[in-house]
């Protein structure tokens, strides 16, 4: 019999680490019953979060001390907190990794998977000795998917070509998904000038789609880790993040027109993606749960893409009116945004709270009045800018 139990370097982490953050987080806990007012907001957050983190690192600690996972001549056990498991060596069809587990799958559904931690003792003897014992899955997969191109004349005449063609398109993918992430940087940390680097958002998604339609179905949308099938997936994500972010930079007065242009573009762009295409059967629930995700990544960069064009291209003339700043405050997080909370004006009969930028923020003081500039807007989307001149 081999035993496996988790490395004591973590062991000894976790025994010291574990009883720190649960006094600390007991401390809280407590604290948040005798200071204060216990219906508070910030209660509301600390109490179950204190719960949750107490749990967690008793679990963490029990798991320490009693996981291990033991290898017999005939079968493997592995032992944890909750629960034992154990498969024989017949009943398992391979074995899957990621970032931080190893995964030995059964050949029987109904049987539940082991999963073994990689901050296990002798993790790469473990993994080696899986390795020449059983089937690694994710590198089968790879091999038959490699072959499935290699044969297929759809992406050439000859074995080499097609070769030839899916280096070509790993490249293109790297090239496409490279520059999605260095627009998404652009966009959001130096957007300068402004105009371009919104254009060049709005155009990548539009790149990529093309380019997976002109592949045949050799490129994909789909980023699945260690597949043989390049994936331009960050293209549609990365600017579509971004176009998000940057369309607050516009104070919509009436969202009421932006919602169906957005969904008719949403639309379009998925049915584009979806039409001849190989990758989505939807014969399995992750086709469903894929393409809504998909769907929400392209209605993220239609309402940037929308609001840009609305604002940044709207010539139309201004009405202009006067409101008095009743609030300023400054958001909390990474990303701070500034606010005035403003009393009615014009067509808003309401008191309002809007965004402005830092500098602005700074000039005006409580009680002062400001100046509203109502815009059309290009595609009649009514918007604001606030000045105080």
């Amino acid at each position: 019999m081999k035993e496996y139990k988790i490395a004591k370097g973590w062991a000894i982490f976790i025994y010291i680490l574990g009883p720190l953050f649960i006094v600390l987080f007991s401390w809280i806990f407590i604290q948040s019953f005798t200071t204060g007012d216990f219906t508070s907001n910030a209660n509301w957050i600390l109490i179950p979060v204190s719960i949750a983190m107490i749990a967690l690192m008793l679990v963490g600690i029990i798991e320490a001390y009693k996981g291990r996972l033991l290898i017999y001549e005939d079968r493997m056990v592995s032992i944890g907190t909750f629960s034992t498991r154990e498969l024989k060596f017949n009943e398992i069809k391979g074995f899957t990794t990621d970032a931080n587990y190893i995964f030995i799958k059964p050949y029987d559904k109904q049987k539940k998977q082991i999963k073994i931690s990689r901050y296990i003792e002798d993790y790469h003897e473990l993994l080696a000795w899986l390795s020449e014992t059983f089937t690694d899955i994710e590198e089968q997969i790879v091999c038959e998917e490699k072959q499935a191109i290699l044969n297929d004349e759809d992406y050439g005449w000859t074995e080499e070509i097609r070769e030839k063609n899916l280096m070509k398109a790993q490249r293109t993918s790297r090239i496409i998904n490279w520059t999605a992430g260095v627009v998404m940087v652009w966009i959001l940390f130096n957007p300068t000038p402004y105009p371009y680097s919104i254009m060049v958002a709005m155009i990548i998604p539009i790149v990529a789609l093309l380019t997976l339609k002109l592949s045949s179905g050799l490129i994909r949308v789909d980023e699945r880790e260690g597949g043989v099938y390049p994936s331009v997936a960050y293209a549609f994500i990365l600017p579509s993040c971004g176009l998000t972010v940057r369309a607050f930079d516009y104070e919509i007065f009436d969202y009421s027109n932006v919602w169906p242009v957005t969904l008719v573009i949403t639309l379009s762009f998925l049915a584009l993606l979806l039409i001849k295409q190989k990758e989505i059967t939807f014969k399995k629930v992750y086709d469903y749960f894929f393409t809504l995700l998909v769907a929400v990544f392209l209605f993220a960069y239609s309402f940037g893409t929308v609001i840009h064009l609305n604002c940044y291209y709207d010539d139309s003339a201004t009405q202009c009116f006067t409101a008095r700043v009743l609030e300023k405050r400054v958001s909390s997080g990474k990303m701070k945004r500034s606010y005035l909370k403003l009393s009615a004006w014009g067509k808003q009969e309401e008191i309002e709270e809007i965004s402005i930028d830092k500098d602005f923020y700074k000039r005006v003081e409580i009680g002062d009045e400001v100046n509203i500039h109502l815009f059309k807007g290009k595609l009649d989307i009514p918007w604001i800018y606030v000045t105080d001149e």
